[in-house]
């Protein structure tokens, strides 16, 4: 069974990180949604210790900030290919035995119909009256597949992005590279084309929000440090 759970977490490795990359930069671009977020936990959260799995329901923005990361960077743009082992038919379309299919995931996510302005960063699009909108698209819906061969390890990717992109965000702060004359340096958003998507360039700052995010900082590597040695 510790194996088998192994397993799960480093398949989900690549995509997870790929995710947070493109998290990072949607930060150093929308400082505005950054704020909002941040703004969430110190009122959830408190400013002494890190954000844990119970502080969820209660962090609707953050949860929303999420959804979003993964439906503005498509990690898996095409999906996982499949091949159907016999004739098919879906909506009037006849599909042979041995037919390659891919699913367009990334058009899913940036349908204009779905999602106004697809292009921007934006979590409210999941908010309505302050909770999450169920009657938004809900990327997580489509990210990891469909049917008896949708990804097993969607139970562990989405927690941990969750928690990742709340401690993150509650510690640290992200923002573009300044000029010469301390103005922010624009960037294109650019992307990588394959099986798996990541962002071309990164280039973020990051610094801890204050001096008692950074003793949390502190104190959280000291803990993993406690943890790996057992």
């Amino acid at each position: 069974m510790k194996h088998v759970c192994a397993v799960a977490i480093e398949g989900s490795s690549d995509t997870t990180g790929y995710t947070l990359e493109g998290f990072f930069l949607a930060m150093a671009m929308y400082p505005d949604v950054q704020r909002k977020a941040q703004a969430e936990l110190d009122k959830v959260v408190g400013l002494n210790r890190l954000p844990d799995h119970n502080d969820s329901d209660e962090l609707v923005y953050i949860n929303a900030v999420v959804k979003e990361a993964l439906r503005w960077h498509t990690v898996m743009p095409q999906g996982v290919w499949h091949r159907t082992i016999a004739d098919d038919e879906f909506n009037g379309y006849f599909i042979p035995g041995g037919t390659t299919i891919l699913t367009n995931i990334w058009s899913i996510l940036h349908d204009p119909k779905a999602y106004e302005n697809p292009n921007d960063f934006c979590p409210d699009r999941f908010i309505k009256n302050g909770q999450l909108n169920p009657a938004v698209r809900d990327p997580t819906d489509y990210m990891f597949g469909f049917g008896r061969r949708i990804c097993p390890g969607r139970h562990l990717a989405i927690p941990s992005l969750f928690i990742n992109i709340a401690s993150i965000l509650h510690v640290f702060d992200i923002s573009l590279p300044l000029d010469d004359n301390g103005r922010p340096i624009p960037i294109e958003y650019t992307e990588t084309h394959g099986l798996l998507s990541r962002p071309e360039n990164l280039p973020c700052v990051v610094k801890p929000r204050s001096a008692a995010a950074e003793a949390l900082i502190r104190d959280a590597q000291r803990t993993a440090a406690l943890t790996a040695a057992l």
